[in-house]
């Protein structure tokens, strides 16, 4: 795994009140999102998405 630092302009008394280790949790699931949302725009990117849907539509009866 690799490993990052970061600067915050956060003061040091507010982060000594901060769960560091339930930020780090945080902050690893919002890149896993964003690497998920990435990697399905490049999958249908070309699709007409409205066409798709549509479909999605008729077939569920939604």
């Amino acid at each position: 795994m690799g490993k990052i630092a970061i600067e915050l302009n956060v003061p040091d008394e507010i982060l000594k009140t901060i769960d560091l280790k339930r930020l780090k949790r945080m902050v690893e699931r919002e890149i896993l999102i964003e690497h998920s949302v990435q990697k399905l725009h490049g999958k249908f990117r070309d699709l007409d998405l409205k066409k798709l849907l549509r479909e999605v539509e008729e077939e569920w009866a939604i």
